[in-house]
């Protein structure tokens, strides 16, 4: 195991010490996790080199911190640490700093020896990209990226993928395709588990994915490389980038599986073949993340020949359709739920509701409690012997006995949430809406849920009269297929509302 790794995060390492290590739990969850380690059936730990155990500073100290707290001791074959004396715990910090820098150093030179790897055109391990697969170079000397032209043959299937988005289909049903035909065409995690004679998991072509891998210069047999980058405003973005040779031109690590100009052609096509006309993108959808199918994917709105629809997310992600959905109208849908909601919701006032905070100080008046503590460990270890260092010791743990009283009077109050009335009902909130997307924001907002089903659900009628039913403290309305459930808290506002204007 890395070195950097935490010790009670290490999976055989961390049998021996609870798991809460450093951490700032509660008693209870110390003891269990004491109780779940194996923490009781040792006194020493030890090991060959101090690196052994950590080779970061912080894990160490907080390492010994806790074998001091519950009578254990630190050891190490090569030479002789106390940890009871000043002294020894400065040696122990200054050979644990030497270990972190070693880290540092081996990071550089692993990084440094993948850069070199690349430039000379030589697989460094790790996944592979798709079409491709690994063979050892004919001089013995490392392993190289070769074109998968037999077994699986990825690399014949990457082609059938770049004629096919060609030909004018799309990444949708190439996926779909690529799906239905998953025993001949495994995705790339499948590919690689099965080239290395492990069982498949079964895993699915998606869209995104898809997508991504044929815009890659891999399939041009380029290098490319993710690297984080700090923007002006402070924010960390992951880019990729072509890694360059050093006349300036894109490293060449394999064989091409496609030629440059059928590439380009590729990309041209995905770009032709984005859908710009979706409903949730010119108007924007007024049911996103409101409606969902009955596998519990959201809808979303498409366009068709006459008028939009709304079908389960699934097939944009895996390109296959969901067995348990079917596409609804969505004039039909959208003006039904509209309808509903305002006859139900329209006359109730629209009450928000406010995270508020609390104020605890329990993290204060630990953090005083164990430099107070520290400071009593350095006044026994002698730091403070002489007269002077007497009347600083005083001051000093005075103050701090001060700031913790101060700390321990300061009131407390748990977090809560407000609920604040803004003395304006649904209805006419509604009527002020304008777009799609406001619209969307007021039903996610008011906590109304739609599901809907490819058969009718069963409804409860009065007369001839649609009901509004109670199931588990939930108001659930019924249409066709469609199943409109707005939140808990409804039952008792439509209540009180209904008493009120009885």
């Amino acid at each position: 195991m890395s070195g950097g790794i935490e010790p009670w995060k290490r999976p055989e390492f961390g049998k021996w010490l609870p798991s809460t290590i450093g951490k700032d739990a509660s008693d209870i969850e110390h003891r269990l996790a004491w109780e779940e380690s194996r923490a009781s059936e040792f006194d020493i730990l030890a090991a060959w080199k101090l690196d052994r155990i950590s080779r970061r500073v912080i894990h160490v100290n907080v390492l010994a911190e806790w074998c001091d707290r519950n009578e254990k001791q630190l050891a190490t074959a090569e030479g002789d640490i106390d940890l009871s004396s000043p002294m020894g715990r400065i040696l122990f910090q200054l050979i644990a700093s030497f270990a972190e820098g070693e880290l540092e150093a081996i990071k550089a030179r692993a990084k440094s020896s993948y850069t070199h790897l690349m430039k000379e055109g030589r697989w460094r391990g790790g996944f592979v990209p798709y079409g491709y697969r690994p063979e050892k170079q004919e001089t013995g000397d490392g392993w190289k990226l070769v074109p998968d032209e037999y077994g699986l043959n990825t690399a014949e299937t990457l082609r059938e993928i770049v004629r096919k988005i060609i030909d004018g289909q799309s990444a949708n049903s190439v996926c779909r395709w690529l799906n239905e035909n998953r025993d001949k065409t495994p995705p790339p995690l499948d590919a690689q588990r099965i080239r290395g004679g492990k069982e498949p998991k079964g895993a699915l072509w998606r869209v995104g994915n898809l997508i991504k891998m044929l815009r890659s210069h891999t399939l041009l047999g380029q290098v490319e490389m993710t690297e984080e980058v700090t923007l002006s405003d402070g924010r960390k973005e992951k880019r990729t980038r072509l890694v360059r040779d050093k006349d300036g031109l894109p490293l060449q690590r394999a064989q091409p599986l496609i030629s440059k100009e059928d590439w380009e052609r590729v990309s041209a096509k995905l770009e032709e073949n984005s859908n710009k006309r979706a409903g949730n993108r010119t108007g924007g959808s007024p049911l996103l993340r409101v409606a969902f199918c009955t596998c519990g994917k959201p809808l979303y709105r498409y366009p068709g020949r006459s008028w939009s629809y709304y079908r389960c997310a699934n097939k944009a992600i895996t390109g296959l359709l969901c067995a348990d959905s079917k596409s609804i109208g969505a004039p039909k849908l959208e003006s039904t739920i509209e309808e509903e909601f305002l006859r139900v919701a329209g006359h109730i006032e629209i009450v928000r509701k406010v995270f508020r905070p609390g104020i605890d100080h329990t993290n204060d008046i630990n953090e005083v409690t164990r430099a107070m503590q520290e400071l009593r460990e350095d006044r026994e270890a002698g730091i403070y012997s002489s007269e002077t260092g007497k009347l600083e010791y005083r001051e000093e743990y005075s103050r701090m006995d001060r700031k913790r009283e101060q700390l321990i009077a300061l009131p407390t109050r748990p977090d809560t949430w407000e609920e604040i009335p803004t003395g304006e009902t649904y209805g006419e909130r509604w009527s002020q809406l304008t777009t799609a997307e406001g619209k969307s924001k007021e039903l996610r907002a008011s906590g109304l849920r739609v599901t809907v089903h490819s058969e009718d659900v069963p409804a409860q009628y009065v007369s001839g009269k649609l009901l509004v039913t109670l199931d588990e403290g939930r108001v659930i309305q019924r249409i066709g297929r469609i199943e409109i459930m707005f939140p808990r808290d409804f039952s008792d506002r439509i209540r009180q509302h209904t008493a009120t204007h009885a």
